[in-house]
């Protein structure tokens, strides 16, 4: 791996390849303005400081993370978040002047060879369902769709009947809770690496498992992700009945989860509830860089302690 721009040529086209941490922050968050304007999956102005934020919260590591030049002007990046050996694409976007150009396919390629040079074995990403192109640019590219994540949404409702003793713990007690699935097999934005950077949080727990919310001064109330493991298998029942609990805490209150829990959340937690499907979802994809790699979950420095 190198950590100065590289160059290269695809179809005649010159291509450069630069380090993200040698571009400044205001200038990616401008790519990202111009790259993600009218995206189906929206998007909000940014400005150095919240796409600062925006990256950390996504894990993004800048010294993994890389842009693509194409005719001496920034074209795209592609956001790297590394664990150990398992990589996931945490953002990729190619500015509308330069699709077509053969851009993306020569940054995607460069990110999974650099990745093949440090021996990682997985990369994993999310895309947007309702993006056909974008889909279709990674099945070409060798990753393969491992299951489809959903959007849930309830309106504030009568308060339903509640017969859990459901407590509130601190969100780092709550990460070192066991888990029945991690990452990788869970998508990274519901996993407990995601929540430890979600910042304001608010976490309820009975028994081995727990739910956690975003900050409730916002509105709707954010569902950001459970916790919990029984006998090896995810506690649905226990999970479904902490959230049945908050929802009666909060009767007066609309709740939102993001499209990025995988269906069987929806079967078991959310739709028993009363949350109706938000209108976007995602596939989560992945593509093995080593034989015959099988994707056990992450060692967590968090639990190393407890083991």
């Amino acid at each position: 791996m190198t950590s100065h721009a590289e160059t290269g040529i695809l179809a005649g086209m010159s291509f450069e390849i630069v380090p993200a941490f040698d571009i400044s922050m205001a200038e990616q968050a401008r790519i990202g303005n111009a790259a993600f304007a009218g995206y189906v999956g929206g998007w909000t102005e940014i400005n150095a400081e919240t796409n600062a934020r925006f990256l950390c919260t996504q894990g993004a590591d800048l010294y993994y993370s890389r842009l693509v030049r194409r005719s001496d002007r920034l074209a795209g990046f592609g956001y790297i978040n590394r664990i150990n050996t398992v990589l996931r694409l945490a953002g990729m976007a190619i500015l509308p002047e330069a699709r077509g150009s053969g851009a993306a396919g020569f940054l995607l390629e460069h990110l999974l060879d650099e990745a093949k040079e440090r021996g990682d074995r997985l990369m994993m990403l999310e895309v947007i369902e309702q993006n056909p192109r974008a889909h279709r640019f990674y099945l070409r590219h060798g990753f393969e769709e491992v299951d489809r994540l959903f959007g849930w949404r309830r309106a504030a409702a009568t308060p339903l009947s509640v017969s859990t003793d459901v407590k509130e713990v601190n969100l780092l007690d709550a990460l070192r809770m066991p888990n029945a699935h991690e990452y990788p097999q869970l998508p990274w934005q519901v996993s407990r690496h995601s929540l430890a950077k979600a910042g304001v949080t608010r976490a309820y727990r009975a028994g081995s498992a727990c739910v956690v919310l975003g900050d409730l001064d916002v509105a709707p109330i954010h569902v950001l992700g459970f916790l919990g493991d029984a006998a090896g298998s995810t506690p649905w029942d226990a999970l479904r009945a902490i959230l049945t609990a908050i929802l009666a805490r909060f009767p007066d209150r609309e709740f939102l989860a993001a499209p990025k829990f995988p269906a069987a959340c929806g079967e078991q937690i959310f739709a028993p509830l009363g949350f109706a499907r938000e209108p976007i979802s995602q596939f989560l994809m992945r593509r093995e860089l080593a034989p015959a790699f099988r994707a056990a979950a992450v060692e967590d420095p968090l639990r190393r302690n407890e083991q």
